[in-house]
């Protein structure tokens, strides 16, 4: 198992990476905190901005997008995201 060399986080982020990977829908996390479940495709990568705003990634549970409510969110945050 690989050390992070980053200072640990606060413990909410690590549930709301909880709550995106069973599902309960998006999230905007950096990279380093989601990328084992970027790469396993536990996660899904929404949107990869040439110069992401603070090396925040929106992902999503592969699937979610059968949830009406999710999708509502989703399309929040891409409409904010553009004045970021």
């Amino acid at each position: 198992m690989a050390t992070n060399p980053l200072p640990p986080l606060p413990a909410g982020r690590y549930t709301v990476l909880s709550a995106a990977n069973a599902g309960a829908g998006y999230s905007v996390l950096p990279r380093f905190l989601c990328q084992e479940y970027l790469d396993s495709g536990r996660l899904a990568l929404l949107r990869d901005p040439q110069e992401p705003p603070l090396n925040l990634f929106l992902v999503r549970r592969p699937g979610a997008d059968s949830n009406p409510d999710v999708l509502r969110v989703r399309d929040r945050l891409r409409q904010v995201a553009r004045t970021w």
